[in-house]
């Protein structure tokens, strides 16, 4: 057991640490590129923090186990906006950029209708992934026509402007990349043994799913946000699970599912997307009027989030 405890404590400590390296490697691209930290958020950094839930569901596919990609997706929406960016509005409100703010969440209201009307006849299949993938490829569009055409923001102060030219695009990769390898391996073990502890000290086996459930893949997403509000750069995170909603949609399940076909369950259909879509609606239609994200919208998604919780805790266990 002290074994164990040792390897949660060091997935802590890399998950944590490779947040701090991820968001500080982030924030150095948007200072040399002159790319709003938003649309970052929502391209590199939801790019990389969706890759664990692309691998789960990419391997559960190939395996037969297409229910499982399909949850796995819909699931990580859900805690990403209830738990992620629910704690967050909640620690710090924030205003918006509201043009990149609005085209972002139009983008993920339209995925996820065309995700529910592909799913309409319970399954999807590779007509609707490569339907899916078309709403990729708009995403990807959208991304590159939100980055600034400069390529090196104009700055008059003489010390900034040295900090800019200063940064190296070699380093700069290599501790991103590096920030979210230690996220993922860290996420591992701290999901893994705290199961085995967890057991250890008697925690319920429905306590311990519903915990990976809400945690799980998630925690990049999650740990990134947290970091990027402590070093006070909101906009990464808002941009973070806008663009790790969006992709878990178009990439995730469309890849998967053009791989076999994913049959939706019907606990799927009556739980798992009217959760995903009352959390949306929550973070994105007020937003989009007040061009601000509430400490209430944080205390609503929080608390629906933990709503979805208890249902899943008396469907599925009780």
């Amino acid at each position: 057991m002290i074994f164990t405890i040792g390897l949660f404590l060091i997935g802590f400590i890399l998950i944590t640490k490779g947040a701090d390296i991820f968001i500080d490697s982030t924030i150095s691209v948007g200072k040399k590129t002159n790319i709003p930290e938003i649309v970052l958020g929502a391209t590199i950094v939801s790019l990389a923090t969706t890759f664990p839930e692309l691998t789960v569901s990419v391997c559960a596919s190939i395996k037969g186990h297409t229910t499982m990609s399909l949850g796995n997706a819909v699931g990580s929406i859900i805690c990403n906006t209830g738990l992620a960016l629910g704690l967050v509005a909640i620690i710090r409100p924030f205003k918006v950029d509201k043009k990149v703010f609005n085209s972002k969440a139009t983008l993920l209201i339209i995925s996820i209708i065309i995700l529910i009307v592909l799913g309409l006849d319970k399954v999807i299949d590779r007509k609707d992934a490569m339907a899916l993938m078309g709403m990729l490829v708009i995403y990807m569009i959208n991304n590159y026509k939100s980055i600034p055409k400069t390529k090196m923001r104009s700055v008059s102060d003489t010390s900034t402007r040295k900090e800019i030219k200063s940064i190296n695009v070699l380093k700069i990769g290599f501790l991103f990349i590096a920030g979210i390898i230690m996220m993922i391996i860290g996420s591992r073990l701290l999901v893994d043994n705290g199961i085995i502890i967890a057991k250890y000290i008697g925690v319920p086996q429905g306590v311990i799913s519903l915990t990976v459930i809400a945690l799980g893949t998630s925690l990049p997403e999650l740990v990134s946000c947290l970091t990027a509000i402590k070093k006070k750069h909101n906009a990464i995170s808002v941009g973070n699970i806008l663009g790790a909603n969006i992709l878990n949609i178009v990439s995730v399940i469309s890849i998967s599912s053009f791989i076999n076909d994913t049959p939706i369950l019907k606990q799927t259909s009556i739980i798992d997307f009217p959760f995903m879509i009352v959390l949306v609606l929550i973070l994105t239609v007020p937003t989009i009027i007040k061009e601000k994200i509430y400490r209430l919208q944080g205390v609503l998604m929080l608390l629906t989030y933990l709503l979805y919780l208890f249902v899943l805790y008396f469907t599925y266990i009780k």
